[in-house]
């Protein structure tokens, strides 16, 4: 059996066994996918920088430069960020990996900041999870404009989880910073309880979202080319802002409520199911366990869990 770490550490986490001959959970099929697609596409557009280009090529030049969050400075050192001549904040990232950002602030220490970045240019990503897109990026530092409401607040984050170019899922975060709250819906904004991550707090209603059918157009258009992406955008003061283009959502790790929704999930990557919504998959599912016709993946799962 080739690659036994990350087969421990799938058990692991989803609490059954990674399949790689024959996929058919979402999370089984992410981590096909990290493994075995190449396509030259994902480490553009994995690039938190090089992936701008690709939004002009998609989108054309107009409407990209209107939903890029602007960029104060590029660096390939670390070592020249020239915030302290700046009277604001900005959000510190590394264009190579996942979740290497800060909110810097007037008046933080320079050699603090630039120690951060030198760090995270000299570590590479995603290396142990096989996620290979990561690798060959040319590592680069960006300072970033910060999107705050009207309420001073960092905006929710609307994460568009897109198949074959089609939107089925919308995931959304809000309050990242000041007490986390999430809600997954279908692309009509109904709610899907039944694919909600583990362990959540979860929003109380659906959020109102002016522009929703702008950026559900967007992110159909800038999935088109891929399998499976994940989409994130903000919405801010009726202006739409396009966030990062995802393919490893959680490396696959990220556990969901039950196996039946992961194989849900799974589903949607078929084409045969191009025109079906999440819930009527869910549904299908439901029912053939019923049948008993997924009852030995759970005998499986369990045995080896």
């Amino acid at each position: 059996m080739g690659y036994p770490k990350l087969h421990r550490a799938f058990l692991r986490n989803q609490g059954y066994p990674l399949n790689l001959d024959f996929p058919v959970t979402h999370n089984q099929r992410l981590v096909h996918k990290m493994i075995c697609d190449r396509s030259s596409l994902i480490p553009i557009t994995s690039d938190k920088w090089r992936v701008r280009t690709y939004v002009k090529e998609i989108l054309g030049a107009e409407l990209a430069e209107k939903i890029l969050i602007p960029v104060y400075h590029v660096s390939k050192t670390g070592k020249d960020i020239p915030h302290t001549e700046w009277h604001h904040e900005f959000f510190l990232k590394a264009n190579h990996g996942s979740r290497l950002n800060k909110l810097v602030q007037p008046g933080d220490s320079p050699q603090s900041v630039s120690e951060l970045a030198v760090s995270w240019l000299g570590k590479s990503y995603g290396q142990g999870l096989h996620e290979w897109a990561y690798r060959d990026i040319p590592r680069r530092i960006i300072c970033e404009k910060v999107l705050r409401d009207r309420d001073g607040k960092i905006p929710m984050d609307v994460k568009f989880y897109c198949y074959h170019g089609k939107c089925k899922m919308v995931y959304y975060v809000s309050d990242r910073y000041e007490g986390l709250s999430e809600l997954i819906t279908d692309e009509k904004q109904v709610v899907l309880p039944f694919i909600l991550r583990h362990g959540v707090k979860l929003m109380s209603s659906v959020p109102v979202v002016d522009n929703f059918d702008q950026m559900l157009g967007i992110a159909e258009a800038l999935s088109q080319r891929f399998i499976f992406s994940r989409v994130d955008l903000y919405s801010v003061e009726g202006k739409v802002y396009f966030g990062e283009l995802t393919h490893y959502d959680g490396a696959g790790m990220e556990r969901l409520q039950s196996y039946e929704a992961d194989l849900a999930e799974g589903r949607l990557w078929l084409t045969q199911n191009y025109h079906k919504s999440l819930a009527e998959v869910y549904s299908e599912v439901l029912k053939e366990n019923k049948e008993g016709i997924n009852k030995i993946v759970h005998r499986i799962s369990a045995s080896d869990a």
